[in-house]
């Protein structure tokens, strides 16, 4: 059986590159042999990856000479994230990396963005999460085409309800949510600056943790609306925190693919979303809005809030949309991808 070296910074429960990490070792754990380096955080899923008899190792435990010898010892090296995919650049083995970001700051200097234009090319084939994160990476980099392949993230569909939902109009409370970190990156102020607008009966759910959240919290209180904004912090269990939701709204800046929406679509929720890249090529165009376009957001969610028709029909094309980003789909195209790399 052929060995595969995932290297990664870390293995934390919300982030969507360590989800997929996961789940693509869980769906092929008959075709491969894998093995995780950790370059920076923690593992997350230790009860998961002991089950499926996966070693992972951390870079402060083996030392970097430990990290080269396991991944040279490997068929193939799998990168994700910086500075993991720099640590890669020094095995022997063939390497294949996945872009999960169509923005990276350190390629605003154009020495960075040189230096990887040409060290990058060592690595054998680069899986892109989304069109817009390919294209990002053909503009930036000016990346060969051929090198390249769209694989978008996938979900376990069987963790979620797959099931349509109805909207009482009666309901006492509207509950919005997102998941995500709390970071600049989520535009979570704009959502915030919504609740204040809309009726009493409107509240906000975030599930996620980050730096800004005191910052947010005094936010919410300042305008006041804290009475309607709940804070939950990490989340293990987001089927069930979807489940809880009546509409879910992603306020993103920027995505390299929305896997965050693509979950609440599996609950059987409408969503509304931004207008970028990783975002809009999974939402319906018109429950998209503008980047902090407070307006159009607070008139979408009133559309939605006041028509059972709409909201069932947006529910259902939720459904629908949810089936394509299946993770047995997603294993499948990465064990191709694979094997192709390793010929």
């Amino acid at each position: 059986m052929k060995k595969v070296v995932h290297i990664t910074n870390d293995l934390q429960r919300l982030g969507g590159v360590q989800r997929l990490l996961v789940d693509l070792m869980t769906l092929q754990k008959d075709e491969f042999q894998f093995e995780v380096i950790l370059t920076r955080g923690e593992n997350e899923y230790v009860d998961e990856l002991k089950q499926l008899g996966v070693s992972v190792y951390h870079k402060r435990d083996i030392g970097l000479r430990g990290v080269i010898k396991r991944m040279n010892n490997a068929d193939l090296v799998h990168a994700h994230l910086f500075p993991s995919l720099y640590i890669a650049l020094l095995t022997s083995t063939p390497t294949v990396i996945t872009e999960h970001n169509p923005h990276y700051r350190r390629r605003d200097i154009l020495f960075i963005k040189t230096l990887e234009s040409v060290l990058f090319r060592k690595f054998k084939k680069t899986a892109c999460i989304s069109k817009g994160v390919q294209n990002a990476l053909l503009r930036d980099l000016n990346w060969p085409t051929k090198k390249t392949e769209v694989i978008c993230n996938g979900i376990d569909l069987s963790r979620f309800s797959l099931q349509r939902k109805n909207i009482d109009l009666d309901k006492k409370v509207f509950k919005i949510g997102m998941v995500g970190r709390l970071h600049p990156q989520k535009d979570i102020k704009t959502l915030i600056e919504c609740i204040k607008l809309l009726d009493s009966d409107c509240e906000l759910h975030l599930a996620g943790d980050g730096e800004l959240r005191t910052q947010l919290e005094l936010f919410a209180d300042e305008i006041g609306v804290s009475n309607k904004v709940y804070f939950y912090g990490q989340v293990n269990d987001i089927p069930e925190f979807l489940e809880s939701l009546d509409l879910y709204v992603q306020s993103s800046n920027w995505e390299g693919f929305g896997l965050a929406a693509v979950e609440a679509m599996a609950a059987g929720l409408p969503c509304l979303a931004t207008n970028v890249e990783g975002l809009n090529d999974i939402v319906s165009k018109d429950a998209l809005f503008d980047v902090a376009d407070v307006d159009k957001l607070l008139a979408l969610i009133c559309e939605v809030k006041e028509s059972k028709d709409l909201y069932a029909k947006m529910s259902l094309d939720s459904l629908k949309k949810a089936q394509y980003y299946s993770a047995e789909n997603t294993a499948l195209l990465y064990q191709q991808f694979y094997n192709g790399s390793m010929k």
